[in-house]
């Protein structure tokens, strides 16, 4: 009977630890939340994401042709608030959301002193 008792918590310790270490990782990495709700993504991840090539599909390039494209003139703000859009990564009333694309914007310009 003991064994039973101890086999039983020891499982029920296991399994909340697991859930506890799973929450704590999704706390800590906030791209985890991100990218998997397909609606919100913040303007940050946004500008990463593209520069990763999610959203070679929409047309945006990656790396460091994302990058020159961006410097050159080519790449803006709202032409990453649309791909994310059309890949359904973004809710379309964030292109409307002024607070949004400045933010967006803001992160792009990062990118100059990254060069």
């Amino acid at each position: 009977m003991k064994r039973l008792v101890f086999g039983s918590l020891s499982l029920l310790l296991i399994a909340a630890t697991a859930s506890a270490v799973s929450a704590q990782e999704t706390a800590l990495n906030p791209a985890i939340v991100n990218i998997t709700s397909t609606r919100e993504i913040t303007p940050f991840n946004l500008v990463t994401l593209a520069h990763r090539g999610y959203f070679e599909q929409q047309g945006i390039p990656s790396y460091g042709n994302f990058t020159a494209a961006y410097q050159m003139g080519k790449i803006q703000a709202t032409d990453l608030v649309q791909a994310a859009i059309q890949a359904n990564r973004l809710n379309p009333d964030s292109l409307s959301d002024r607070n949004y694309l400045a933010t967006v914007e803001a992160q792009l310009r990062t990118l100059e002193t990254l060069r």
